[in-house]
């Protein structure tokens, strides 16, 4: 019973901190399947960080080897949802970042509980420290994760590879720097507390005005695009005489192919965007029934215009990672 209470009050915090953060998002889009991913994916990080421990010799840089193949651990699934385009904006980072973090400390602090004997003070600081340990640091991963690539998507491979890399090595430094500050455990947990509070909110704040700015700068372009199709007046707006322009490039089918990915992606976008402004107010969102038939048949009109069709159409319709994150999130 003594045991149990313990574990209680040492995992309590970290799914308390996965709960504010998922509370701080405006839009509150989390995915609970790919949360619960996350989550799970943390704590076979751990299991596999513990069972990798027992085969390095007991030296004195040990300790700094375990931080780095830690936060190495924790940034394969997170790599892994990016490269993958599951996490495409902050406030998705910091969210499975956490979800991640959160897993990872679950496995560790229940390995400590079960092994050393503590009371329920030691059980709640182990909790915490966890906490903002992990937590913070592979929120911080994820983050740092997304804006490398938002920074380096027109760059190179090697300029994309080399700003992930410092992100990892911030986030290493972060971990050893925590681990051997010479500071009162509790001072530094409370520190850490207040300071992981605050950022989140202003990262999240940085969101919510990354995705208004999207919105604007997309939603009546996409209207007024889709308007002319469906009215059959391509010549008569800028994008329509680009579409125009690039027909003979194509055959018959490929160029209506395009047309309808076009008019396809328009009409999911609209009310992908229509539902996020929706869902931001508090108000539930319009799903049809055929959602899913209908995402699916963009993918099928992608794949059968080619990366040719794609180029082509990228000056009047630039579908990035954001419109795709956002057309599977609420529509």
């Amino acid at each position: 019973m003594e045991q149990t209470l313990l574990l209680t009050l040492s995992l309590l915090p970290l799914l308390l901190f996965v709960v504010v953060v998922i509370w701080m998002d405006a839009f509150s889009l989390t995915n609970w399947r790919r949360l619960t991913f996350c989550l799970c994916a943390g704590v076979l990080c751990f299991l596999l960080m513990h069972l990798l421990g027992h085969w390095l010799p007991e030296k004195a840089f040990k300790p700094y080897v375990m931080a780095v193949l830690s936060e190495f651990l924790k940034g394969l699934p997170l790599l892994y949802l990016v490269q993958r385009r599951k996490i495409v904006m902050l406030g998705d980072a910091t969210i499975y970042g956490s979800a991640v973090g959160a897993g990872f400390g679950i496995g560790e602090n229940i390995h400590i509980v079960l092994g050393e004997t503590m009371g329920p003070g030691m059980a709640v600081l182990y909790g915490f420290e966890a906490a903002v340990m992990h937590i913070g640091c592979s929120s911080l991963l994820a983050s740092g994760l997304i804006m490398a690539k938002q920074e380096t998507s027109s760059r190179s491979y090697t300029v994309r590879n080399l700003s992930v890399i410092l992100v990892f090595m911030a986030v290493c430094i972060v971990h050893i720097v925590h681990e051997k500050a010479p500071i009162n455990p509790v001072l530094l947990t409370s520190i850490l507390v207040v300071y992981f509070v605050l950022s989140k909110r202003h990262m999240f704040k940085k969101n919510e005005q990354s995705v208004h700015q999207w919105i604007d700068q997309c939603l009546n372009n996409d209207v007024a695009l889709l308007a002319s199709i469906k009215r059959g007046e391509l010549s008569q707006t800028k994008a329509g005489q680009y579409l125009l322009s690039i027909r003979e490039a194509f055959d018959k089918e490929t160029f209506f192919d395009i047309c309808c990915y076009i008019s396809e992606y328009l009409e999911l976008s609209i009310l992908a965007k229509s539902n996020l402004i929706l869902k931001e107010a508090g108000f539930p969102i319009r799903r049809s029934a055929d959602t899913k038939a209908r995402i699916n048949e963009l993918r099928m009109l992608r794949k059968r215009i080619g990366k040719s069709g794609v180029q082509a159409i990228n000056p009047i319709v630039h579908i990035d990672d954001v419109d795709h994150w956002v057309v599977e999130a609420v529509v």
